[in-house]
């Protein structure tokens, strides 16, 4: 590690040495190490030192060519990323741009849309890189019109998926053209996406192009905005589904009323059979060339996580309400400062599903699958949340956070959680947390967390403590999970996290517990092992 980390600031100095001024050069990096001992009490097991670590180096002559690339060299990395394993330039491209015209070559990442029907993107602590390898174009043929083609495969950990991936999109903004003294802004977009696979199976016959349309609208005007996209996807037999050859399709749809102090959003959303792959067999994470969004509030407290949602592209319908309302300055419960009030609910159910034409059994391999009435709830609820939260200054030092929050997890469904017996079921939480932040002068703040979960399913009740210091550019914080209703033992996931920011300088150092479980972005998961010992997080941008 030290002569790698030699090697790479090296490169580093030599390069901007002999830099001109046609050129320039950036980038960063990130070091992220683990050390891993055994604590029978958590199920955490000894193994070697993990380590990932990620150097991105982007060259632009003058302005209108990039040449980019990123080293990866992962050591010992957990189980469920452990294809990872090895060094190597991971992503590399070449970017013209000029003339509304802007062409790549290489690796690149991009979404149509809301990504309902195409995203490629990188989230390290996902462990996700689905980056595209071929080739995009992006032109702009006039004011008001932006077109998109790309095609390639997707990067499956070190290797390429074997499936080829086709898509174009189109925006078009039609206040250039049709509406342009309206205070109306309206846009339309449409995307196509298609993937080629050889049929490979001596059971079935296989689609081997795969194709899929979307269609989208944004309407704004004054202080309204509604935002819609539609998707159909033909009939794609794959493991996530069962082998069944019934067309799939989504929608999302969401309106907005904002203004100061207010703000309104009112979604909704339906997935039915849309797990899209360039590789049919791929597992968990690989390969997706698509991405739903979570209806659900993205949650960062601790004991809010515990219980996350996890999507369901093959089956799901539900809604999210979100208030926003700051109560006025000097009135009884607005108070000097004024008072915050943020409302979140949300739920998902299952798809309604009834035979299909060509069979009396719902889900047989080979067969359509189901019906499904396109505006029908399921009958079984897959989550449900409630969020209540008041943000309230006290005085010029003192803020304060009260949240609670009431929880609805269908495990049989979302099989999202380690169990003692091996068997899932309904959970219900109720969750309250306050936080306090006090200011000792210009930046330099105390902050605590006092979080509590009471529940009577799966491991019972938690409790969590923490205090944070953050002292200009240092900061250091300590934090307790107490797992106290355990049926079995209780346990406590205690750590300590220091760190300095400096600039473009990060560092960060860490003891202590972590739980097994989900970690969770968006409603995207992976499994994260119990473990205990000491963790290092380094970047630096330059």
């Amino acid at each position: 590690m030290k002569q790698y980390t030699i090697l790479v600031f090296s490169f580093i100095f030599i390069i901007n040495s002999f830099a001109q001024e046609n050129f320039s050069i950036y980038g960063d990096i990130q070091i992220n190490g683990q050390t891993f001992e055994e604590d029978s009490s958590i199920g955490a097991e000894k193994r070697d030192p993990s380590s990932q670590n990620y150097l991105n180096l982007t060259l632009d002559f003058k302005d209108y060519l990039r040449i980019g690339s990123r080293f990866e060299l992962h050591s010992n990395p957990i189980p469920d990323l452990k294809r990872y394993e090895g060094g190597g330039i991971s992503n590399k491209f070449i970017q013209f741009q000029k003339w509304n015209l802007d062409i790549t070559l290489g690796n690149f990442y991009d979404q149509f849309g809301s990504g309902i029907l195409f995203r490629s993107y990188f989230d390290p602590n996902l462990g996700i890189d689905n980056s595209m390898y071929g080739a995009r174009i992006k032109y702009r043929p006039s004011s008001g019109i932006d077109l998109i083609g790309i095609i390639g495969k997707q990067r499956n950990y070190w290797e390429l998926g074997d499936g080829l991936v086709r898509g174009f999109d189109a925006q078009v903004y039609l206040n250039d053209y049709i509406f342009k003294k309206s205070k109306t802004t309206v846009s339309l977009g449409g995307s196509f996406v298609t993937k080629f696979e050889e049929d490979s199976s001596t059971k079935y016959i296989l689609p081997e192009n795969v194709g899929a349309w979307s269609s989208r609208i944004n309407i704004s005007r004054g202080r309204w905005n509604f935002d819609s996209e539609y998707a159909n996807k033909i009939n794609d037999p794959n493991p996530d589904n069962g082998l069944i050859y019934k067309n799939g399709n989504s929608l999302i749809v969401s309106g907005i009323y904002s203004k100061k102090g207010l703000g309104i959003v009112l979604s909704g959303k339906r997935a039915d059979n849309m797990s899209f792959r360039s590789d049919r067999n791929a597992e968990l994470t690989q390969l997706n060339i698509n991405f739903l969004t979570s209806l659900n509030k993205q949650q960062s407290y601790s004991l809010a996580t515990l219980y996350p949602y996890v999507t369901q592209p093959n089956g799901e319908t539900g809604m999210q309400f979100d208030f926003f309302y700051k109560i006025p300055k000097n009135s009884l419960l607005g108070g000097k400062y004024g008072t915050e009030l943020n409302v979140n609910f949300s739920n998902c159910y299952t798809l309604h599903k009834t035979n299909p034409t060509d069979t009396n059994t719902i889900g047989i391999s080979g067969t359509y699958g189901y019906e499904s009435k396109f505006f029908k709830f399921g009958d079984e609820k897959i989550f449900q949340e409630l969020n209540i939260s008041l943000k309230k200054k006290i005085n010029k030092k003192l803020k304060l956070n009260a949240t609670y929050i009431n929880v609805f997890n269908n495990d049989k469904i979302l099989k999202s959680q380690l169990t003692i017996d091996g068997s899932e079921e309904k959970i219900f939480a109720n969750i309250f947390i306050l936080e306090t932040e006090y200011k000792l002068k210009s930046r330099h703040t105390i902050k605590t967390e006092i979080q509590h979960l009471q529940t009577k399913q799966h491991f019972g009740n938690w409790g969590m403590g923490m205090i944070e210091f953050n002292l200009g550019s240092f900061f250091l914080s300590a934090q307790d999970l107490f797992n106290y209703g355990h049926p079995n033992s209780a346990n406590h996931y205690y750590s300590v996290t220091t760190g300095l920011v400096k600039d473009s300088h990060r560092i960060e150092l860490r003891y202590g517990k972590v739980r097994a479980g989900l970690f969770c972005v968006g409603g995207i998961c992976r499994e994260v092992p119990a473990s205990n010992g000491f963790s290092i997080n380094f970047t630096y941008s330059f």
